[in-house]
């Protein structure tokens, strides 16, 4: 039955209660159907009430073989605020303003059920790449856009005719590796059988005969690793007969796969590469890089990069912050459009458009969360008409709380207290020494807690800004330079003398805080020149402190 005649249906049991229907949105998953419908909110309860109904009727003359209808219902609200009204409590008040930091706080968080509001390819990022015949493996810190490129790449195999089939990591986090895998593969297999449709063809057949073997093995508990190999073995003799070449391919992509037990990794990535071993069907893996360990050389289980995967890496942090403001400022521009509200820069100061990508670190989803607090913080000021650059580093200052529960759930409790003892104490070390930046030794990436940096870098309390920086006066000795992330200096951002560097139309500027007429740009060798004043810390020094801190908490 066309889509068309479901409507007519829904409106016509609709009108029978006299309700109207101001517009229906129709999306597709497999094995379901769903019809998103738009009614007046004060017939929201009765239409609600309406659901199981309609949805009965749906299903009866639905002709779609193994597809459920399912129907929900959404208010329509009419806007009754006039635009004096508007005006009169500020240019950052009023219903559009109230849906631009609605759309930022639902919509900055990508997920397979709810995608970008607007793709935007990041020049960090190949969509080409990740969508060719091959398994990827996608680095990126927490909101840098893994998901979201992962998403536009599925769609991009669906257009194509392609079977794809979607899996967050999270879902099996607690499951050891034999029952992880089986739960990956039966959504993978149930999207090829789902494809598959009404065919009776032998290959598919073997298909099915495979999933609901592999669905006995779910509910009978535990597996051995020599009943997990034979698994494994007949989903890649069942596979191989689909999965070929101008015939049928499959894309299967693994979100959030930081989340699975770091040591379990290799042997799941493993047993699902062998699944699909000489087939057309490929992983895509998201994940953080520090979180991931996707190979074990000694014992040669997993996939290798370069041999077996591609590395595709989201991670350049503020090294080019031109061009970074650039790209965070058109796709917060999709928001503000969306809104109905002009573009960025007629709600926020200059100044506080740079702090955003400096407060964000270049992390797409921090930006536009914080673009979203800031508007709320300068609601709090008496005729705010513009955000300001403190708005950014009160809500800098609010988000550390968020990122510390990221740093917890992103890590074991043991990984967890090292971690924020080793912050506390760069942070502590660094504004000690009057900065908000520093240097690190290269010749120093050997010890253990240039480890607990990078997995600092990662979970974005500190931010890469220079990979290498030569010292003036020792030939052959270079610097790596980070600043810390602003949520870890808003709260002294009165203390006087801590020098500051901050972005400003993608460009660094140097201040003192407290002291008037001490910013200025720092173009070319100015900025070189200000890096090599910044203190160098010692990371063994570092480590001992941390580890006195870590005991005494």
């Amino acid at each position: 039955m066309s889509s068309v005649s479901y409507q007519s249906l829904i409106s016509s049991a609709l009108e029978e209660a006299s309700i109207s229907i101001v517009r229906v949105d129709e999306r597709s998953f497999p094995g379901e159907k769903w019809f998103v419908v738009w009614v007046d909110e004060q017939s929201l309860v009765t239409a609600q009430s309406l659901a199981g109904s309609i949805e009965q009727a749906l299903n009866d003359v639905s002709d779609v073989v193994n597809q459920s209808v399912a129907v929900t219902f959404r208010p329509h609200r009419t806007e009754e605020k006039k635009a004096a009204d508007e005006e009169s409590h500020g240019p950052l008040s009023g219903p559009k303003m109230d849906q631009l930091i609605q759309l930022l706080e639902a919509r900055s968080r990508t997920s397979d059920a709810l995608p970008s509001l607007k793709y935007m390819e990041d020049p960090r990022a190949s969509l080409a790449a990740v969508g060719a015949s091959r398994h990827h493996l996608v680095y990126g810190r927490r909101g840098v856009g893994k998901t979201a490129l992962l998403l536009e790449a599925k769609r991009s195999a669906e257009r194509e005719g392609h079977v794809t089939a979607w899996v967050n990591a999270h879902t099996v986090r607690r499951l050891g590796v034999a029952s992880a895998f089986l739960a990956i593969a039966e959504v993978a297999l149930n999207s090829l059988i789902q494809h598959a449709g009404s065919s009776q063809g032998e290959s598919y057949t073997r298909v099915k005969e495979s999933n609901a073997r592999l669905a006995r093995l779910r509910s009978e508990g535990p597996m051995s690793d020599s009943a997990l190999g034979e698994m494994v073995a007949e989903l890649n003799r069942s596979l191989r007969a689909v999965l070929r070449e101008g015939l049928v391919r499959l894309y299967l992509y693994i979100d959030d796969f930081y989340l699975f037990p770091q040591d379990a990794q290799p042997h799941l990535l493993d047993c699902v590469a062998g699944m699909l071993r000489d087939c057309d069907g490929w992983i895509k893996v998201a994940s953080i890089e520090r979180l991931t360990r996707p190979f074990e050389p000694s014992s040669r289980i997993g996939i290798e990069v370069p041999h077996d995967a591609s590395k595709i890496d989201l991670d350049v942090t503020l090294e080019y912050p031109g061009s970074t403001q650039r790209f965070l400022e058109s796709v917060l521009s999709n928001y503000t459009a969306t809104a109905g509200l002009a573009k960025p820069s007629s709600i926020a100061k200059s100044a506080a458009l740079g702090r955003l990508v400096l407060a964000s670190g270049g992390v797409p989803r921090d930006y536009l969360n914080l673009f979203a607090s800031s508007i709320v913080a300068a609601r709090s000021r008496p005729k705010a008409r513009e955000i300001g650059r403190e708005d950014v580093a009160d809500s800098a200052g609010r988000a550390a709380r968020s990122k510390r529960r990221d740093l917890e759930q992103d890590v074991s409790s043991d990984s967890a207290v090292s971690l924020t003892a080793a912050l506390d104490t760069l942070a502590a070390e660094v504004r000690g020494a009057g900065y908000t930046y520093f240097r690190v030794d290269v010749s120093q990436k050997s010890h253990s807690f240039y480890e607990l940096l990078g997995q600092l870098v990662d979970l974005r309390f500190a931010h890469l800004i220079q990979s290498t920086l030569s010292d003036q006066h020792r030939p052959g000795v270079k610097y790596e330079v980070y600043i810390l992330d602003l949520s870890q200096f808003a709260d002294v951002r009165l203390k006087r003398g801590l020098s500051i560097l901050d972005l400003r139309d993608g460009k660094w500027s140097f201040r003192v805080s407290g002291t008037a007429g001490t910013q200025k740009p720092l173009p070319g060798t100015l900025l070189r020149d200000e890096l090599r004043r910044s203190p160098v810390i010692d990371l063994e020094q570092l480590a001992v402190k941390a580890a006195e801190r870590a005991e005494d908490s």
